[in-house]
């Protein structure tokens, strides 16, 4: 029998570092790097976010225009939690990873 994930609040993401989750919460900024690399912030504009998703250029999805109509949408980011500089992250290298609700 497959085991429920967990599913926390993007508010809560810095406290579950290194576990596998699914984290939950609004995006309220798309972001495309100029080297191609595209991010989802939560919880307020940057430096003030309360999680992010980061998707490498080189994955498929980062060329996905629909990925700025997620913005101001609640979703869920199924990953394991990272940090980068403080912040907690998931890396996104397929589409699944994200459900928009």
């Amino acid at each position: 029998m497959a085991q429920a994930e967990t599913v926390i609040p993007d508010t809560e993401a810095a406290q579950h570092v290194g576990q596998a989750v699914a984290v939950e919460g609004t995006i309220t900024r798309v972001f495309k790097s100029r080297n191609g690399n595209v991010f989802l912030n939560f919880g307020g504009a940057y430096p003030n976010i309360t999680f992010v998703v980061w998707i490498p250029q080189d994955a498929p999805e980062a060329a996905d225009p629909r990925l700025t109509d997620l913005q101001g949408k609640k979703v869920k980011v199924v990953g394991t939690i990272q940090l980068y500089h403080d912040k907690p992250e998931i890396k996104v290298s397929t589409k699944d990873q994200i459900v928009a609700e």
